[in-house]
């Protein structure tokens, strides 16, 4: 089928009237979603810190292992919510038509990857406040700097919104969307500086480690969190924001592949 897509640029109007629909599906069923927005992750975060956190007495760079493992986890569950939204529910809304539909309206294929993104990071944003209200109470966020823990969900959420959509534009089916999260999601959340530094780990997988684009993140949050920001946490940054600069011209393009015959 053709579309005749009009591309007078980007219009906000667009993007959020998707990222509203993606709202209000929510809503409805928001006693279920929550469960995984905030409820699993608390449950890991508590399991972790006061499990592990009393084998662990000391950890590099941090107080107690409880206030070191915090940011990860929180940055890992973003980072699980922003692929789910822009693979696995892309890629049902592929299915059933739903882009295709929206196509027959003004609206670009930019535009329906934006407003999926955004919502992915409305999706990352929701959970990182939940669980770090909770370990605030906790005791495990005490730093004010901790607020900033905001910046890095927002930017795991674009980057993995990006991501996420590499797969849903090309998957067959939605089995091979399970190799979104055991080869590069669960990977990414245990060797990503989330429960151990980084520097453990042999010389010839830390370089790997920090290509993976949650080490940035981790690291970013983890700067917040602690009050111990340098240049290293610029510099993760400026590498998030170049991946992503890559990552959603990609995903525009193949989701264009897909969609437009």
């Amino acid at each position: 089928m053709n579309f005749a897509i009009p591309n007078p640029g980007i219009r906000r109007r667009s993007v959020t009237g998707l990222w509203l629909r993606h709202a209000v599906s929510f809503v409805r069923y928001w006693k279920i979603v929550l469960t995984w927005v905030l409820i699993e992750p608390v449950i890991i975060l508590v399991a972790v810190g006061f499990g592990v956190g009393k084998l662990v007495e000391e950890v590099e760079g941090a107080p107690s292992y409880a206030e070191f493992v915090t940011p990860g986890l929180i940055m890992g569950n973003a980072m699980f919510h922003a692929l789910f939204e822009t693979s696995w529910n892309a890629y049902n809304r592929i299915d059933n038509d739903v882009y295709e539909t929206a196509l027959t309206t003004p609206i670009t294929i930019t535009e329906i990857t934006m407003g999926d993104i955004l919502w992915a990071v409305t999706r990352s944003v929701m959970t990182v406040v939940g669980t770090a209200i909770v370990a605030f109470l906790f005791g495990w966020l005490n730093h004010w700097e901790a607020v900033g823990i905001l910046i890095p969900a927002v930017m795991v959420g674009i980057t993995f919104g990006a991501l996420g959509f590499l797969f849903s534009a090309v998957a067959p089916h939605t089995t091979f969307l399970t190799l979104v999260f055991t080869l590069v999601a669960s990977p990414m959340f245990f060797f990503s500086g989330s429960f151990f530094p980084i520097s453990i780990l042999p010389d010839w997988v830390e370089p790997v480690a920090w290509v993976m684009p949650l080490t940035s993140a981790v690291h970013i949050a983890r700067g917040f969190a602690l009050g111990s920001l340098d240049i290293t946490h610029l510099w993760a940054g400026l590498y998030m924001v170049a991946l992503t600069a890559v990552l959603w011209p990609a995903a525009i393009v193949l989701l264009r592949r897909r969609l437009i015959k």
